[in-house]
C-alpha cells in the first residue's frame, strides 16, 4: 500500500520539493497506477506468441538535413543557438 510517507520520500529521492496537496494526489494516483499494474500482473500470459515485430520497423536511419531553408526553419523554433545549433535545456 501507498502511504504519504512514500510519495514523499519519492519525491526527496527525485530531489522534488511535494507540497502537502500534491503528496496527496501523488499517493492516490500510485494507489491507482499500482492497483492497475496487480490487475495486469493477474491476466495469464502462458499461452500468448509473441509477435514477430522487430525494432527496425520503428527506427529510422539518421540523415542530415540538406535543405538550407528548412534546417533554418527548425533552428528558428528554438530561442537560443549555440555554433549554429539549437540550444536545449539540460537534463539531468
Amino acid at each position: 500500500m501507498i502511504t504519504k510517507q512514500d510519495v514523499e520520500l519519492a519525491g526527496k529521492l527525485a530531489k522534488m520539493t511535494v507540497s502537502e496537496q500534491e503528496a496527496a494526489i501523488y499517493e492516490e494516483q500510485l494507489r491507482a497506477l499500482f492497483g492497475w499494474v496487480k490487475e495486469l500482473s493477474a491476466v495469464n500470459t502462458d499461452n500468448v506468441q509473441l509477435s514477430n515485430a522487430t525494432l527496425a520497423a520503428h527506427v529510422r536511419k539518421d540523415q542530415a538535413v540538406t535543405d538550407e531553408q528548412a534546417a533554418a526553419n527548425l533552428r528558428a523554433m528554438f530561442a537560443e543557438q549555440l555554433a549554429g545549433q539549437a540550444k536545449v535545456k539540460k537534463v539531468l
